[in-house]
């Protein structure tokens, strides 16, 4: 007898337990479940914030156009906003013109490599610390035929023999990213060469009144930093270069060798970049604006990377 109510004892504590181990097991996966709900949510909302963002970015830009004829960094849109409150969380948020930056794609034109943009491109690799011969490589990246054009390129003899093998693009760049495929360029190059070279769907101009300090030094061979800071003393006191022969009168230039051609006062291309942090989620977003005629369209917009 009392074996039995031993054995019903025991059973009666083992489907106890079993319950028990179920019940946690459902409440654990419950709170999973709840959890990764306020994830989505979260990151759901995240991405509305910066969508938000990047519609005032592009109201911002039209209002400009209406507003202005030249693009300088005086102006509302180039402001560096404060981070703002938000619901459950912060936001911020920035445009840069893109055309104050380098645009690979303008190494090649009609198939063949652009001289006066090599030049350029090579000593924006000298004045942050790459060997210049590496433009080759970019230029053979571009271009459409198979022919190395220089010291330091690279065609598909060079990217097969890598592992995994890949072909050279022989097509404009779609993002800035893809300079860690070409030869040469590691990902501490490339990252020193971000904030200051793009990646454009068209042969663009360098806007001198938004350009960084290290793209006005290659107007001219050997230009200092410090001669570069004098001309942004120099935009940055008003409304910046009136226009592209204003800038060029400057007695910076005189009696020296200039690369004139390829420069504008006024951009199409702006990069919106804006971050949302709330409880469980950042979204970041970035998105590549194109204006012309007062109008300002969306050309790609990225999440969590980079254009």
């Amino acid at each position: 007898m009392g074996s039995r109510r031993g054995a019903a004892l025991l059973t009666a504590l083992l489907i106890v337990s079993v319950v028990a181990a179920l019940a946690t097991g459902m409440i654990s996966a419950q709170h999973l479940d709840i959890r990764r709900t306020g994830n989505l949510l979260d990151r759901d909302r995240g991405l509305q914030f910066a969508l938000g963002g990047e519609a005032w970015a592009m109201a911002i830009l039209t209002r400009d156009a209406a507003e202005s004829t030249t693009d300088h960094l005086n102006e509302i849109w180039a402001a560096n906003p404060p981070v703002i409150p938000v619901a459950g969380g912060t936001a911020r948020g920035k445009i840069t013109d893109l055309q104050g930056r380098f645009n690979l794609n303008n190494l090649v034109h009609d198939g063949q490599q652009s001289l006066p943009d090599r030049l350029r491109f090579e000593r924006l690799l000298q004045v942050v610390g790459v060997d210049p011969r590496l433009a080759a490589a970019v230029i053979d990246w571009i271009d459409p035929d198979s022919f190395v054009v220089g010291p330091g390129g690279a065609e598909n003899e060079t990217y097969l023999g890598k592992r995994p093998p890949y072909r050279a693009a022989n097509q404009f760049f779609v993002s800035v990213s893809e300079l860690r495929l070409v030869q040469g360029f590691d990902a501490a190059t490339v990252d020193r060469l971000s904030p200051l070279v793009t990646a454009l769907p068209e042969r663009t101009e360098i806007n001198v009144n938004t350009a960084p300090l290290e793209v006005l030094m290659t107007l001219f061979e050997r230009m200092s930093r410090e001669q570069a800071k004098i001309l942004d003393d120099k935009r940055n006191r008003g409304k910046g270069f009136a226009d592209v022969g204003t800038f060029l009168a400057d007695p910076m230039f005189t009696g020296r060798e200039v690369l004139s051609g390829g420069l504008t006062v006024a951009s199409r291309y702006f990069l919106v970049e804006g971050e949302v942090r709330l409880e469980r989620s950042r979204t970041r977003l970035a998105s590549l604006l194109y204006r012309r005629e007062g109008r300002v369209t969306l050309l790609r917009r990225v999440q969590g990377g980079n254009l």
